[in-house]
């Protein structure tokens, strides 16, 4: 996938891709004005957005109301000489009446997140002048 950015007023950026449009901005600490989510907190973000897409799909698979699911990510540092060293933890909230016996199944689900497996992967990264 082609993702084009481009630069906005202040410290705003637009990303594009296909038909859709991100915008994203710094605190007011970094020059933004904190109008949109900064770059990161959408990659944060995408973990638990990817989580309960799976997690959705399991229960309307097996005709499971999916009121009252919800996921909950909080990201804590590992370390303090390493910023970048996260623990990320999810936690969910199954509706009221879901079967306890794929309480071990969704967490599956939850785990096939293809952001989760991308990060896991380790994936590579090269950044060139055109």
């Amino acid at each position: 996938m082609k993702i084009e950015v481009n630069l906005l007023e202040g410290q705003q950026l637009k990303a594009s891709f296909g038909d859709h449009v991100i915008i994203s901005d710094q605190s007011v600490a970094a020059g933004g004005k904190a109008e949109q989510p900064e770059p990161f907190d959408y990659f944060l973000a995408s973990m638990p957005l990817c989580a309960a897409f799976y997690m959705r799909k399991f229960c309307q698979q097996r005709d499971i109301s999916t009121e009252g699911l919800s996921v909950v990510q909080n990201n804590e540092n590992l370390c303090e000489d390493d910023h970048y060293k996260k623990k990320i933890t999810l936690t969910v909230t199954l509706p009221k009446n879901f079967p306890k016996k794929y309480n071990k199944a969704i967490l599956a689900a939850a785990n096939t997140c293809t952001v989760k497996k991308v990060i896991q992967a380790l994936p590579e990264f090269a950044i060139s002048i055109v």
